[in-house]
This record gives C-alpha cells, structure tokens and sequence, in this order.
C-alpha cells in the first residue's frame, strides 16, 4: 500500500527532519494536479510562542529579500505558505544537512569536525550574510538577525546554504522561552538578548558563537558573564589541544561583549577569516569538506537519493480529491443460513464418532508395538554454549583463510597503487623542502611563493587520495569478510547436515522406528517427553565490548592520522614496501592495541615506527546496533625512502 503523506498548504510533507524550538523542519513536494513538482525543504514554525499573524505579516519582506539578494550560499526557491493559521517557509531542496543536525551528530558519535572544516563552514557562512550588506528593503539594510545553526544547511558536496532572511524579529520572542534558553540564547548577542534588536554586529556574534561550537564542539556557556573565559580556555574537539592563537583571537574579537568592539560586520569577519584560511597553516577544500560530510552521513545520503526519487514519482491523486467509497454490504440469506445452521450438529457428530473409531482401531493394531526407546539426553545449557564456541572459532579461523585467499590479488594492486602515488608525494616533498630552503634564504619571487602554495595544496590532495584509497581499501576487506563468513555458514551448514543425515541413517539400522503417538483418553498416562533445553538469544551489545569486524555495522573511520616519524636508518635504507597493522579500536576511538600482519621489511625500525604512529589515531568508534563498540580495523602504510 502506498505511504499516505500530511498536506501542509500546497506541500507534502515527505518526512520530518528536525523538531527544535523553531518548530519542525521536512522534506517536502511542491504539488499540483500535474504530480509533484519540485522537492523542497519546508520549515514549518509552529512554535506556541512565535507570534504567527507577526510571522505571516513579515512574509513580504523575506520575499522580497529573496528577490533582491542571489547568491549560492542563500537559500533559493523561497516559498511563503500559511496552513491553518500556522506559517512556513520552502526553499529549493538541496542534497544536504541542517547544521544543528551535525553538530548533534558530531557530539553524538564523537566524530569532530576536523578545523580546515569549521573554518570553511564558518566562511559559507560569512558570504552568505555578505551577500545582503548591500542590500536595502524599504530603507533598511538587510540582517539576519537570527543566526542560527538550524537554518543553516551543509551541503552534501561542501557548500554552505543559510535561511530565513527578514523574520528575526518574530524568531526573537523565543528569547523569552524558558525551556529553549539552551538551544537559542548561546547563539544570541548580550546586546540582541536584551533588545530583540538585530543588527550586523549580532550578526557576526552569532557567527562567532557558530564557529566556537563547531572547533570545540560545545556551545558557548547560556550566562552572559561566563563565555569570556569559556573562549580563553576553549580546546579544541579534533585533538584535545588548546585552540591556535590566530583563531582564538578571531574568536575573542567576533565574541567581545560590547558590540563596538567587534567585527564591524560580516565582511570584515571574512577578511579576516580569510588571511588565515589562504595565508596561514591552514587548507580548507570542499572536496575536504564533503569527505567529511559521506563520512558522517553516508547511510543517510544513499537512502535519501533513493528516497527523493520515490517522493518525486508520487501519485497525487489522492491528496487532490480523496474520496472513501463504502464497502458494499452483502446481507446473507435467511434461509440459506438457517440450513446451514441445521446441519452443523449432525455433521459435526458424524465427525467425532469417526475420529473415536479411528483412534480406537489403531490402537488395538498397534498400540502394543514396541516400547518407544528412551530419549537422547538433552544437552544442557553449558554444553550448547562450550558447543557454539568450538563452532565459531571454527568458523572464524575459516573465514579469515577465505578473507586471505579473496584479498590477495587486491591488496597487491593497491599495494602497487600506493607506493606510486607515495613516490609521487615524495617528489613534491622534495620539491616544497626546496621551495622553504630558497625562502630562508630570500630567493623566492611571487611565483615562487604561489608555486610553494600550489605544492601545498598537490601535497594535501595527494595525501587525503592516498587516506582515501586506504579507506576503500579497508571498506573492500569488510566486504571479503561478511562474504567470507557467509560462506564459512554455509560450508558448516553443509557440513553439519551431511553429519545429521549420516547419524540418521546410522541410527534407523539399529533401533526400529517407534510407533506414532496414539490419542489416549487417560492424559495422565500418556509418556511425557523430556523438556527441551532452551538457550536464550544473543544478549543486547553492550558498549565498548568486542565485536568480529564482519559483524559490525558502520568500521572504525580515521578521524586524527598521526604522521610516521621514520628512523634514519630508515630514510637512508632505500627500501620501499608496505607495512599492514591490525588495530584495536575501543568505543571512544582510541587505539588499545597494534598488531602487525604484515612488513615487507622488518629491519630499520620500519615496523615499530609505523606502530607508534598508528598508536596515536584517533577514529570514528564502530557501531553494531547503534551502539559503540571495539573491533579491529586494517591500517595499511606504504613506504618508498630515496637518498636526497
């Protein structure tokens, strides 16, 4: 039966994304008569506390805001509908997240946003409130006024979008809302909290109080008297280290309390925002970015394609016009029924007196046949439990031989792939050692500084491709394994079905087969059969305990890689290779234990180095059943060393 949708004004609303205390967020459809016409996002603010008519009144002014401003960071496609009174917003849908969703996600699943990332969300950001500087609506100048992560979106592909221009005044009452203080003031400027007045400095408060959840992964403190210390102290979510002098003082100066000590607006934000993201240490991309977001995201991101496609061929017929036709009612016979009634009695006695002369015949013929033989000793719990363990060690020890024999030809291949692409970073290290020993020296021109930068950035992409392909590589051994433990079941099952057939056949030679069992009018003679033992299913997975990697649900993911600090006698042993370890990963993503499965050279330190390095990861825990959990995970490093 086809899934019955709400209608929401001209909308259907497909599912429900976000409940917060703006109210409700969805994917939705734009229909008419014709089908659906365009997937939408459809925020829906029906919050007791936002003033509705006031809502609706200033409908206008965001319509008109959305014509005047065009950009790619604001949201496009604004639609301003009203359904029973309650208003909502829709923009163009756009393959993406809202911000409160991640960072819920990242706090959840203790997956921090690397700082490349924040900082680049933060500048998506900054230009979409950039974008309406310019502009003026009935002599005002355009504001935001209500910055707040649940309307902004990161898109799957590494974009920022933000919503909700021209209603901040309305969304300000929520200020007064006791159980939201949490969820709303951390975001708000002192000045805004006391005035409900926005303006370009609250603005870019509220852009810095983004940025500092986004680093630290918390929000700023609800009291106004503790956030100045809580941005001094701030340490960073990603690896535990205080937060860079450079950012923090980005953060001081967009987070100061009086707001002419601030930012004058989101552009200088940006400038200065931009002077570390293009000129200090670090290189955010939204190739970056988007890895991050598959990372977080991937079984979402695949359903929602499939099911944006379903919703987009929905028949609207039924929202147009429904109609409930009523069943027809089919009124028996009275006669018919009253025969039928008639000779239920007999027939039913004809019944019983056959089953008792049955009974009573097959109990004479044979019912004093040979004794039944005494029943097999049901084994007890224990013993089922010692059984199962002695059949998965079988089953795991043929698994992993099967996994060997499939991964092979594979890891061979990525092997080779691997060392390439190392000899290729290698090459650009060289080149960058040169390009920084020239700089101390004052040799470098212009182009020479852009040509370093450039280098920078193939070095980057290089790397993460190479993390990338060690990933899949990773993800390819998952995959070998669930199907190497399938087929490790189904061998056994054979197996196991072969021996019963065997032992049947075995046991028929010697003992006759007994007599069926025979109705009795005297239950309590009856012979009773031993209870059969019963063993409990699989206890809840608890968190931090073991699970086989082919059981789990989503592997381990490297979130922190530490670098290899390679001896010297290794850097000058010309070796290359490849080094595979077997990590042990706990429920908070820390490596407990390092095995070694593989070195292709095991003198020089090679092995160890690569075990210290590995020790220090950080990862995205595993889950089973939504839980976190330990497992292994593969980390492969390959290694090339060419005398410089």
């Amino acid at each position: 039966m086809a899934e019955a949708y709400r209608i929401f004004a001209s909308y259907l609303r497909f599912k429900e994304v976000l409940a917060d205390p703006l109210g409700h967020l969805y994917r939705a459809g734009e229909f008419d008569a014709s089908g659906v016409r365009r997937a939408a996002w459809l925020r829906v603010f029906d919050h007791p506390l936002i003033p509705a008519a006031d809502v609706v009144s200033a409908f206008d002014r965001e319509l008109r805001i959305a014509d005047a401003v065009q950009s790619t960071n604001l949201a496009s496609g604004v639609d301003c509908v009203v359904d029973d009174g309650t208003p909502a917003i829709a923009i163009d849908y756009v393959a993406s997240q809202p911000l409160s969703l991640v960072l819920d996600r990242v706090a959840r699943e203790q997956f921090p946003v690397p700082v490349d990332n924040a900082l680049l969300i933060a500048e998506k950001i900054a230009l979409a409130l950039c974008a309406t500087l310019t502009a003026e609506i009935d002599g005002e100048r355009v504001v935001h006024g209500f910055l707040h992560p649940s309307l902004v979106f990161v898109t799957n592909d590494g974009e920022g979008i933000v919503s909700a221009f021209g209603i901040a005044e309305q969304l300000l009452t929520l200020i007064d809302d006791s159980e939201s203080a949490e969820a709303i003031h951390p975001y708000l400027a002192p000045e805004v909290l006391g005035s409900r007045a926005p303006s370009r400095r609250g603005d870019v408060y509220s852009l810095g109080a983004i940025l500092f959840q986004l680093l630290t992964g918390t929000t700023l403190p609800t009291p106004l008297d503790q956030r100045a210390q809580a941005v001094g102290d701030a340490q960073l979510a990603y690896d535990d280290e205080p937060v860079p002098d450079d950012i923090k003082a980005l953060l001081q100066r967009a987070l100061v309390r009086h707001p002419e000590e601030r930012f004058s607006s989101a552009a200088d934000f940006k400038k200065e925002l931009d002077r570390l993201l293009y000129g200090g240490a670090y290189s955010p991309t939204t190739f970056n970015l988007a890895l991050f977001m598959d990372r977080l995201f991937r079984p979402e991101i695949e359903a929602e394609e499939a099911a944006v496609a379903r919703e987009m061929a929905v028949d609207v017929n039924r929202y147009l016009a429904p109609t409930v036709e009523p069943e027809p009612i089919i009124e028996p016979s009275a006669a018919g029924e009253s025969s039928a009634l008639s000779g239920q009695p007999l027939r039913i006695g004809l019944g019983v007196a056959g089953a008792v002369a049955i009974a009573a015949v097959l109990w004479l013929t044979i019912g004093r046949g040979p004794s039944t033989p005494p029943p097999t000793p049901t084994p007890t719990v224990e013993e089922i439990a010692a059984q199962r363990l002695a059949q998965d060690e079988k089953m795991r020890e043929l698994a992993e031989s099967l996994v060997s024999e499939m991964m092979a030809a594979k890891e061979e291949e990525i092997r080779e792939e691997l060392l390439d692409r190392q000899a290729t970073i290698d090459e650009l290290q060289q080149r960058l050692v040169e390009s920084e020993r020239r700089a101390q020296q004052g040799q470098l021109s212009n182009e020479d500084v852009r040509r370093r930068e450039e280098l920078q950035r193939q070095i980057a992409a290089e790397e993460e491709a190479q993390r990338q392909r060690e990933t899949e590589l990773e993800a390819e051994r998952v995959k070998a394994a669930e199907e190497a433990r399938q087929q490790a079941m189904a061998r056994e099952a054979a197996t196991a079905a072969a021996e019963a057939a065997a032992l049947t056949a075995a046991v028929d030679t010697i003992t006759p087969t007994p007599p069926p069992a025979l109705p009795t009018a005297m239950p309590a003679t009856a012979p009773t059969a031993p209870p059969t033992a019963v063993v409990e299913g699989a206890p809840a997975v608890e968190e931090n305990s073991f699970v086989d990697p082919a059981e789990v649900d989503s592997p381990p993911v490297i979130i922190k890689e530490s670098p290899v600090a390679w001896p010297r006698t290794a850097l000058h042993s010309q070796r290359q290779g490849i080094v595979i370890l077997q990590a042990t990963v706990d429920a908070n993503g820390v490596v407990e234990d390092v095995k070694l499965l593989r070195a292709d050279h095991e003198l020089f330190g090679i092995p160890q180095a690569v075990t210290d390095a590995v020790m220090k990861y950080r990862f995205k825990p595993a889950t089973k059943d939504g839980v976190r959990i330990k497992t292994y995970v593969t980390v492969t490093k390959p290694y090339r060393f060419v005398v410089r």
